[in-house]
C-alpha cells in the first residue's frame, strides 16, 4: 500500500517537476530545443534584425529614398555611368532593336516600321522628340535605375500610326497612396488592384500641369490600366512595384566613393608638406608674437620650392606623409568585384581593369556578359517591343493585322569572340547537321531571303562588269569578287 501511494504521489508531482525544469531553462537562457539551422540563430554574436514585412511593405517605407539614391548614383558615380553606357552599347547597339516580320506583307511592314521609328519623323513620342531607338534607350536606362517603367499609350488621330507614347516618372505614380476598399479592391503604392491582384488603374501626380519640380506634389489623376504598360521584374510573389537593380550595392558604391574622396583629400594635404611650429625652449619670450592673429593662431603659408628659416625659439615639425594608402587598390578591387557580381557583369570589363588576366578568362567573361545582355534584350522585347508592334500593325493593316503578327525582334548581335575558332565550330556543326543556315542567319538577326537576294545581286554585278566569269555550276563565280 505504501508503494502504491508513492506511485500516485510521483504521478501527481511529475508535471510540477517538468514545469520547474522549463522555468529553470528560461531563467538560464538555455534553449529547450536545439535549433536545426544555424543560419536562423539569434544571439549576442548575431546582430541581424529582420523587419518581418513583405517586399511590398518594405517598398512602401523605402521606395522613394531608394529610387532617388539610385538616380543620384546614375548622375555622379563613375562606375554607374559606365554600367549604364555599357547597357546601351550592348543591349541596343548602334541600330537599336531590329524588326524581322514573317508575313506576306513583310516588305511593306519593314518599310513602314523604318519610317515609324525614324528620329526625323518623331512619330513615337508625344513630344515628337527622337525616334524609336532614343525612346528604347530611355526605357532601358529607367528600367536599370528605377527598376520599373510606366509607358503611357495615348491615342493620336493626327498621327498615321494612331498612337504615341510617353514615359511617366516612376515617382509620380504616387508611391504614398495606399487604400484598402470594402469591395476587395485596393490601391497599393499608387496602383489600383482588383480582387485577383490585377492592375486596373494608376494614380498619377501630374506635376507638368503647374510645372512643379518637387515629387509627391501636383494634381492626382487616375489613368486606366489600358493606357499603361507597367514593366518590372517580379522577384517575389506579392511584389507590386519594381525597385532599382542597384538596391543591393547602393551602400557599397556610396561608401567606396566616400573612401576614394577621403584618400584624395588626404593625399592633397600630404602633398603640401604641411607642418607646425614648436617651441624649442632656446629663446626668452615669444619670437612669433607679432605673427599671432586676433584669435591667437599662427599661420604660415608654404608653396612648392619655398625654403623657410625657423623663427628664433621655434623648430618646424612636418606632418608625416602616409598617403596614398597602399591598401586602397586592394580594398577597391575587392568591393568592386562584389558590386559587379551583384549586377551580373564581369569585373575586368566593367572596371576597366585588365591586369593579370589572360585570353581564356576574358573570353569566358565576354560570353557571360553577352548572356546577361541577351536575357535583358529578351525581357524588353517581350514586355515592350512586341506590344508596340501590335499597335503599329493595327494602324497600317486595319482588319488584317492579326494575321500578320508573326515577327521577331533582335537587339544588338555580337561578333565572334575568336573568329577562327568560332567559324570552325560553326562549320563543324553545319557539316554534322546540328544546325542549319537559316537558323544561324536568324540568330545573327539576318533575313535569309535578304541574304540570298543580296548574293544574287552580287552575282549580277560580277556578271555585268566581268562577263563570262561563272562558277562551275553555272552561277556567277563570286570568288572573283
Amino acid at each position: 500500500m505504501h508503494t502504491s501511494l508513492s506511485s500516485k504521489v510521483r504521478r501527481l508531482l511529475d508535471p510540477l517537476h517538468r514545469s520547474l525544469r522549463s522555468l529553470r531553462t528560461l531563467r538560464t537562457g538555455t534553449p529547450a530545443v536545439r535549433r536545426s539551422f544555424s543560419a536562423a540563430a539569434s544571439n549576442r554574436l548575431v546582430d541581424w534584425i529582420l523587419s518581418g514585412s513583405s517586399v511590398t511593405g518594405q517598398l512602401k517605407m523605402d521606395y522613394s529614398r531608394l529610387t532617388q539614391r539610385a538616380r543620384e548614383l546614375a548622375l555622379n558615380n563613375q562606375f554607374c555611368i559606365g554600367y549604364l553606357t555599357s547597357l546601351k552599347r550592348n543591349v541596343l547597339g548602334v541600330d537599336g532593336f531590329t524588326l524581322q516580320p514573317f508575313s506576306t506583307h513583310k516588305k511593306r511592314i519593314k518599310e513602314e516600321w523604318q519610317k515609324y521609328t525614324s528620329a526625323v519623323n518623331g512619330y513615337i513620342t508625344i513630344d515628337e522628340i527622337g525616334g524609336g531607338r532614343d525612346f528604347d534607350h530611355l526605357i532601358l536606362r529607367t528600367l536599370a535605375v528605377d527598376g520599373e517603367v510606366f509607358i503611357r499609350r495615348v491615342e493620336d488621330l493626327t498621327s498615321p500610326y494612331l498612337y504615341r507614347y510617353e514615359l511617366l516618372d516612376s515617382l509620380d505614380i504616387d508611391p504614398l497612396y495606399n487604400e484598402i476598399r470594402a469591395d476587395g479592391t485596393a490601391v497599393v503604392m499608387g496602383i489600383e488592384l482588383d480582387q485577383r491582384g490585377r492592375e486596373t488603374g494608376y494614380y498619377y501626380r501630374n506635376r507638368k500641369k503647374d510645372h512643379l519640380d518637387t515629387y509627391h506634389t501636383g494634381e492626382l489623376e487616375y489613368i486606366p490600366a489600358g493606357e499603361i504598360f507597367h514593366i518590372f521584374r517580379r522577384l517575389f510573389p506579392d511584389q507590386i512595384r519594381g525597385y532599382t537593380s542597384f538596391a543591393g550595392v547602393i551602400m557599397d558604391i556610396h561608401n567606396l566613393d566616400e573612401y576614394k574622396q577621403a584618400e584624395i583629400v588626404h593625399s592633397r594635404i600630404q602633398a603640401c608638406a604641411m607642418g607646425i611650429w614648436e617651441r624649442d625652449g632656446s629663446a626668452i619670450g615669444d619670437a612669433m608674437d607679432e605673427e599671432t592673429g586676433p584669435n591667437g593662431e599662427i599661420a604660415t603659408s608654404m608653396a612648392p620650392g619655398m625654403f623657410m628659416f625657423a623663427p628664433k625659439g621655434y623648430k618646424a615639425t612636418y606632418l608625416p606623409a602616409s598617403s596614398p594608402n597602399n591598401q586602397f587598390g586592394i580594398f577597391w578591387k575587392s568591393v568592386m568585384r562584389g558590386i559587379c557580381a551583384a549586377l551580373g557583369v564581369s569585373y575586368n570589363k566593367a572596371a576597366g581593369d585588365f591586369e593579370g588576366v589572360n585570353y581564356s578568362s576574358l573570353r569566358e567573361a565576354a560570353i557571360e556578359d553577352r548572356a546577361e545582355f541577351e536575357e535583358l534584350q529578351k525581357f524588353i522585347i517581350e514586355r515592350w517591343k512586341d506590344l508596340q508592334y501590335r499597335g503599329f500593325l493595327e494602324a497600317i493593316l486595319p482588319g488584317i493585322w492579326t494575321s500578320n503578327l508573326a515577327h521577331r525582334f533582335y537587339g544588338r548581335r555580337f561578333d565572334w569572340v575568336d573568329p577562327q575558332k568560332d567559324a570552325a565550330e560553326l562549320k563543324e556543326k553545319l557539316d554534322m547537321k546540328l544546325t542549319d543556315p537559316i537558323t544561324e542567319l536568324y540568330r545573327r538577326g539576318l533575313d535569309p531571303e535578304e541574304v540570298l537576294s543580296n548574293w544574287a545581286e552580287w552575282y549580277a554585278l560580277i556578271q555585268k562588269f566581268t562577263p563570262g566569269e561563272t562558277s562551275p555550276n553555272g552561277a556567277t563565280d563570286h570568288s572573283q569578287g
